[in-house]
């Protein structure tokens, strides 16, 4: 006597298709949290933290810093001062403090280089090396002729009404690094002697 199939084989004589395997489901749910992971990390890289003593806005929301000193900054975000200045500091230690006012974007450049975007008020720089952070004012490169120095939109400082006197820069340095505010700082572009200790 000929094999017969149970009526609901299908036409071919296979057994009726239930769906994915258990194991077929683990496989597939996995892999999508993997691809997920991926996506998020590629998005998301944290290129610097952004610290302040008062309110700053991150990413276009109002971060109010009481309790926490630091904020991860991701590449595309913008940060900006609102009454107090706002320190970026990027991971091999390079700052940039935005004056009250200022606002600024964090990119990730060529070679994975942090640029830092300046598109309004004033910015002091303090590099650990000359091609640490790429700066720009809007969309034109400012070459840094030293380690630490300012710079602003519209062109030259001018000196009587710039937010980075020594006594500001030393007292935004030494909060953000806790370096001593006796500590005198240049405020200006002024070339200072290359030394390996900067390293």
């Amino acid at each position: 006597m000929p094999f017969v199939p149970p009526v609901d084989w299908d036409q071919g004589g296979n057994p009726p298709h239930e769906g994915m395997s258990m194991k077929s489901k683990l496989m597939l749910a996995f892999l999508l949290l993997l691809a997920l992971a991926v996506a998020g990390l590629a998005q998301g890289q944290k290129v610097a933290t952004a610290s302040s003593t008062g309110p700053f806005t991150l990413r276009g929301g109002v971060v109010n810093p009481e309790g926490v000193p630091s904020w991860p900054v991701m590449a595309g975000d913008e940060v900006a001062a609102q009454g107090v200045p706002v320190t970026v500091t990027f991971e091999d230690g390079s700052r940039i403090v935005l004056a009250p006012g200022a606002r600024g974007r964090i990119e990730q450049g060529a070679q994975g280089r942090p640029v830092f975007r300046l598109t309004a008020g004033e910015a002091l720089y303090d590099l650990r090396e000359l091609n640490s952070v790429d700066l720009y004012a809007l969309n034109r490169r400012v070459p840094p002729p030293a380690f630490r120095g300012n710079y602003s939109l519209g062109g030259a400082q001018r000196a009587a009404t710039t937010f980075w006197t020594a006594r500001n820069v030393a007292l935004a340095l030494g909060a953000a690094g806790g370096v001593a505010a006796a500590t005198v700082w240049v405020a200006n572009s002024t070339p200072e002697p290359l030394s390996p200790s900067r390293r």
